[in-house]
C-alpha cells in the first residue's frame, strides 16, 4: 500500500485518542487495539468507493491535537473517557510488526480535508483509474481524505490491509500490542469529579501496573482572575 519509512519528525508526531474507560483497559488487558472496518462509520463518504477488498481494509483512528473540548465532548460520556498518548513512530512500529506476523499491509498518516466538491472530484478519479487497473494501494488513498466539515477531528490514521479469499469481511480485527511500550501517558476527562479521577488513577496505576503518568486534563481548570479596580 505504499507504506514508507518515516522521517524523524513524522516518526516523533505525538498522537491522541479518547475512548470509554471500558476500552482503555482492554487495550491493557487483551494487550490489543481494535481494528475497525470503515464500512462500521457513521460517515458515508468513508464508503464513496466500493470494491471487491472494501471489506478487507480496517482502520484506527487518532488525533494529533492533544487539547480539544470538541473531541471530549465527543468521545467521552460521564466523565469516563480516557485519552491515550502515542507517537506516530510507536504505533506503527507495533503496526508493522503485526501486518509482517499475519500477510498484511500497513500505511499510517494524516487525513487530507476537503470540501464536498472536491472530495466528489477525486473520488471520482481514484475510481476510475481502478477501474482501469485495481491497486489496492490507490484504493487505500481514499480513506486518506475526508469532508472538511470533520476538520475538527485532526485526524491521524493507520491502515491495514488483510488478504482474504472472503468478499464480506469481519467488521474489525484485533492486533496485538504491548500497551505498556505503546502507551506513554494517561489523560483522565478534564469535567470527571475527583473521586472518580481518583478511582480511575487507582486502577491503571495499581491494577493495570501502568508506569506512565495518569493525571486528569486541565483542560477546564479556571486560571486566576485578573482584577481590575476602578
Amino acid at each position: 500500500m505504499g507504506e514508507r519509512m518515516f522521517t524523524e519528525t513524522e516518526s516523533k508526531q505525538r498522537l491522541y485518542r479518547i475512548v470509554d474507560f471500558s476500552r482503555a483497559v482492554q487495550v491493557f488487558e487483551r494487550r490489543e487495539l481494535y481494528f475497525t472496518s470503515p464500512g462500521a462509520w457513521d460517515d458515508p463518504y468513508e464508503n464513496r468507493i466500493l470494491h471487491a477488498k472494501s471489506g478487507n481494509l480496517f482502520s484506527q483512528c487518532w488525533c494529533t491535537s492533544g487539547m480539544s473540548d470538541a473531541m471530549w465532548r465527543i468521545y467521552s460520556h460521564n466523565g469516563l473517557g480516557v485519552r491515550l498518548s502515542t507517537s506516530a513512530g510507536k504505533l506503527m512500529a507495533s503496526v508493522r510488526d503485526a501486518a509482517r506476523l499475519n500477510g498484511y499491509k500497513c500505511r499510517g498518516r494524516k487525513v487530507d480535508y476537503l470540501t464536498q466538491r472536491d472530495l466528489n472530484r477525486k473520488a471520482k478519479v481514484i475510481a476510475a483509474e481502478l477501474r482501469e487497473r485495481f491497486e489496492i494501494g490507490r484504493a487505500v488513498d481514499m480513506l486518506y481524505m475526508k469532508r472538511d466539515a470533520f476538520n475538527h477531528e485532526l485526524e491521524w490514521r493507520a491502515t491495514l490491509y488483510c488478504p482474504s479469499d472472503s468478499k464480506d469481511g469481519p467488521t474489525g480485527i484485533a492486533v496485538p500490542v504491548d500497551p505498556h511500550k505503546l502507551i506513554d501517558r494517561v489523560l483522565l476527562d478534564p469535567r470527571a469529579p475527583e473521586e472518580l479521577v481518583s478511582a480511575l488513577k487507582f486502577y491503571f496505576e495499581k491494577k493495570l501496573k501502568f508506569k506512565g503518568e495518569v493525571t486528569r486534563s486541565v483542560l477546564y481548570r479556571s486560571p486566576r482572575p485578573l482584577l481590575v479596580e476602578d
